[in-house]
């Protein structure tokens, strides 16, 4: 099998490109094969092709991960990003190559097949616009809801890590797409704004640019939250597994959780207040 090719024999863990390249194939692949079984029930089809594949592989990275952190040993006096940097790195790079992706195929399948394809995060990002612009709201109050919103969505990445070890990856494939159509939505409408009649393949890339940028503050600390809540569900669903209760390592173990969901808490307050009060 193809996704087995960097860990025959022995737990050569594949590179951030690699991964990257890895989440822009499975995302492609899930295009493809909702338009050859129909797209009738692509919302839901197209996320499941995307997981399908990309528990399992994010699973066995980690199970890599593991062994070799095991050869190294723990120890309380490294940092927790120094112990998980493989586990985080993969989900930061396979996350972006899915952003990557999704906004691509947003962007130039057919407009119809497009709007078909990823009607449901069309109607989050309406949902979404609606609470925080459709509404007259104090800054507090959308404070308070931008952050209560992405605390369940952090909550559910906790419970889906736990429940299913890579099952938060589902999550992240989630949010990867709603900032994929996001960022083909606003080039789009830059693209009209800026009176821009061809539309080629450099108005966009500018259009997508421009985007990013406007959810880059925020964004980013939005991302590490639900990175760190996913890496510590991760962290104990493996534990359980293992049976590591009664391991010297345990203690160790608690300490990482614990210092990743706060931090997981703290980077998403962070970017509710960010997303409320805009810099500048």
């Amino acid at each position: 099998m193809v996704l087995e090719f960097w860990f025959e024999q022995k737990c050569v863990l594949p590179t951030t490109l690699e991964i990257f390249v890895q989440s822009v194939i499975f995302v492609s692949i899930a295009v493809a094969g909702v338009h050859m079984i129909g797209l009738s029930q692509a919302p839901t089809a197209f996320l499941f092709l995307i997981g399908l594949p990309a528990i399992p592989f994010i699973l066995k990275v980690f199970q890599c991960e593991v062994e070799i952190e095991e050869k190294k040993g723990k120890v309380f006096g490294s940092s927790v990003l120094a112990r998980h940097y493989t586990a985080f790195r993969t989900l930061a790079a396979f996350f972006l190559g899915m952003v990557l992706a999704f906004t691509f195929w947003y962007l130039f399948l057919p407009p119809s097949n497009s709007a078909q394809l990823f009607q449901t995060q069309k109607q989050e990002l309406k949902s979404i616009q609606g609470i925080i612009l459709g509404q007259a709201i104090s800054t507090a109050d959308a404070f308070e809801t931008i952050f209560t919103h992405n605390l369940q969505v952090l909550f559910f990445v906790v419970v889906f890590s736990i429940v299913y070890g890579a099952g938060a990856v589902f999550i992240l494939i989630w949010n990867a797409s709603v900032i994929g159509v996001f960022l083909g939505e606003f080039s789009k409408m830059y693209i009209l704004s800026a009176g821009s009649t061809a539309g080629g393949a450099l108005s966009q890339v500018t259009g997508v640019g421009v985007g990013l940028l406007g959810i880059l503050p925020h964004g980013v600390f939005e991302l590490l939250s639900y990175l760190a809540a996913a890496l510590a569900g991760g962290i104990l669903s493996a534990a359980i597994i293992r049976g590591d209760f009664k391991t010297p390592s345990f203690p160790i173990i608690v300490y990482d959780i614990t210092k990743l969901l706060a931090w997981a808490i703290v980077f998403l307050a962070v970017g509710a207040l960010i997303e409320t009060y805009p810099l500048g």
